[in-house]
């Protein structure tokens, strides 16, 4: 918890949101990227190569990547308890996909999509490139960071100030202003004075 007297830094609400831009890129990066190919022979005698990418491998990149742009929008929005609460979900995102990273450097079982025909053998030895996990992990590793910044940092963080709440609201809080209303009525031609006018 931070004091009441502590600073509130932009800068660190900024460098947390950049974290969690740069960690959902580096997601959606490895999804597109192939992360293994293999060559196989066809039925009809014939040879193809057929690439796996981490959108295949690894289905939940795309959707965790699309979560952790929501999560910049709701580490904006809220305060508190309600952002630190935000932040340990973030950082649990992050945890599970560097768990995941772990169990397919450790040998989970590779599968290709539909471009290889039935019946199909493989020839040789899987090819796999190291981008894609690479990616992953740094994007993982990014979130995880972020997110402990929130839990931790989140009393230090500024919240949305007056100028991003409804414009009704803006203008309810104007009007109860005493000096702003006198300079409205002289805006207007009226005299402030006169409740006649008023």
């Amino acid at each position: 918890m931070t004091s009441a007297s502590e600073p509130r830094s932009k800068g660190l609400l900024w460098s947390v949101l950049l974290l969690v831009l740069a960690g959902a890129g580096a997601l959606w990066g490895a999804s597109g990227l192939p992360w293994a190919s293999q060559r196989f022979s066809t039925p009809m005698g014939t040879e193809t190569t057929s690439s796996a990418t981490g959108a295949v491998l690894r289905p939940e990149l795309g959707p965790m990547a699309l979560a952790a742009l929501a999560a910049v929008a709701a580490v904006l929005a809220t305060g508190g308890l309600l952002r630190r609460l935000v932040g340990l979900l973030i950082a649990l995102a992050g945890a599970l996909l560097a768990w995941r990273v772990y169990q397919h450097v450790s040998g989970a079982a590779v599968t290709f999509g539909g471009d290889v025909p039935a019946g199909s053998t493989p020839i040789g030895e899987l090819s796999s490139s190291p981008f894609g996990p690479v990616l992953m992990a740094l994007g993982a590793v990014l979130l995880v960071v972020a997110g402990l910044l929130v839990v931790v940092r989140a009393g230090r963080m500024p919240a949305m100030g007056a100028r991003y709440s409804a414009p009704g609201t803006a203008k309810e809080r104007v009007s109860q202003d005493p000096d702003r209303r006198l300079w409205n009525e002289l805006d207007a031609g009226r005299d402030p004075t006169d409740e006649d006018d008023r």
